[in-house]
């Protein structure tokens, strides 16, 4: 009897270390090998990237992701999940990149294996991109008459038809290729399109009564958003799909004028009357002011020229001043100073400014103070940088002319109506 006591008792604790061991939790990732791509291969957008491997496991791998991510984890890819019921799982497939909008740089193909169990391992391959090369691709003319404004485009074989007729005479218009929109102001409405088919993407509605309804604009230095100065009293930031993302006031009784956005900082005109003007700093985020100081006359245009310095082109009566600003010490002091001479417009290229008025087109080296004629009988209205070489374009009338940073004065086209503005679009 004591016997079969023991039996029995063996028997239980047997089967106790049985089911123990059977139901033993499976703690073991599964192990990935990659094959292609090779650490560091380097790839031109658009591409196709062979990823292939495979994946082994002590139980079952249940499913195998893939995606191309950034070097703070972005996806770049959607992640793809290919599903597995093996121990030995291989895995072929392509990732097709072709973002015109990625800069080129080190990223990352990330392999994630998952077992039955819920274990799971990563597996990470460096790679580099080439970013999509920038090429032009239409040239958009705006010319306006009889209260309409019309576009025009011109594709990359000269060919130009009429886009679209907006309501009003122009006033502003600004071409955003990385958001792959257009914007359009004039003294009656200002609507954003979009630069596929030109559909409205959204209105922009002003109160204005003593001031035009756009006064300036631009893009911010990536693209990624548009400015506008608004005759209300307000600086607008858009993004891509024109919502409002942010916004800066002027003061009660005050109006702005001409403005530049940097990164953190906003310099604009303000202006109570015509003779009660000042230069403003506001800090960009917030839209609270940092500095101001007075200034003596209209502001045409503020261009940056180094760190914490500005060039500002001012017009008193029939005057026109150059002045360097500096930030830093919130001091303005005049360099250079035209009379009998009306600005009409001013860029920057290298260690020169670029400007046209009433008495010709000139450059204009601050640093050495040395002032050149480029032509007395051009007078051009609009000075546009191309944004792949080193040029400008120049409306005259209905003239187009290019002007190179080696003093080159070329006329690329004559127009059928008096160009109002000149916009070269590029795939980003």
């Amino acid at each position: 009897m004591l016997v079969n006591r023991k039996v029995q008792i063996l028997i239980f604790i047997s089967l106790i270390l049985l089911c123990c061991t059977c139901s033993k939790k499976d703690e073991n990732p599964p192990e990935v090998q990659i094959q292609s791509p090779l650490s560091n291969m380097s790839f031109q957008m658009p591409c196709q990237i062979n990823v292939s491997g495979y994946v082994i496991d002590n139980n079952k791998v249940d499913r195998v992701e893939v995606d191309l991510v950034s070097d703070n984890s972005t996806a770049i890819v959607q992640g793809l999940v290919l599903e597995a019921d093996s121990s030995h799982f291989a895995f072929n497939l392509s990732l097709f990149v072709e973002d015109r909008l990625l800069t080129s740089g080190s990223y990352f193909i990330n392999i994630k294996a998952y077992d039955k169990s819920g274990n799971f391992s990563s597996e990470y391959i460096s790679i580099y991109l080439n970013e999509i090369p920038k090429t032009l691709e239409s040239l958009i003319y705006l010319t306006s008459n009889n209260s309409q404004t019309f576009i025009y485009q011109q594709d990359s074989l000269g060919n130009s038809q009429l886009i679209k007729q907006f309501a009003g005479n122009h006033l502003l218009s600004i071409g955003n290729s990385r958001s792959q929109q257009l914007f359009v102001g004039s003294d009656q409405n200002g609507e954003f399109f979009d630069l596929t088919n030109f559909d409205n993407l959204c209105y922009v509605p002003v109160n204005s009564v003593n001031q035009p309804l756009f006064i300036d604009g631009s893009k911010s230095d990536a693209g990624n958003q548009t400015h506008l100065v608004l005759g209300d009293g307000r600086i607008n930031t858009y993004n891509k799909n024109g919502t409002i993302i942010n916004t800066i006031y002027s003061n009660p009784q005050e109006w702005f004028g001409k403005f530049n956005i940097q990164p953190n900082i906003v310099l604009v005109e303000s202006f109570s009357s015509f003779l009660d003007r000042d230069l403003v700093v506001y800090f960009r985020q917030s839209g609270i002011e940092k500095q101001r100081i007075e200034i003596n006359g209209k502001i045409f245009k503020i261009i940056p020229v180094s760190n914490n310095e500005y060039a500002i082109f001012s017009q008193f009566l029939n005057q026109f001043t150059i002045s360097i600003y500096y930030e830093d010490l919130n001091q303005l002091y005049t360099n250079l100073q035209l009379s009998n001479s009306i600005i009409y417009d001013a860029g920057f290229l290298g260690d020169y400014l670029i400007f046209s008025s009433s008495n010709g087109l000139y450059t204009y080296d601050f640093n050495l103070n040395i002032l050149n004629l480029i032509s007395s009988s051009l007078k051009v209205s609009k000075i546009i940088l191309d944004e792949l070489d080193s040029f400008f374009y120049l409306i005259v009338g209905s003239e187009l002319w290019t002007y190179s940073d080696q003093g080159n004065l070329s006329l690329l086209s004559i127009y059928g109506d008096s160009i109002r503005n000149f916009i070269p679009i590029y795939n980003k």
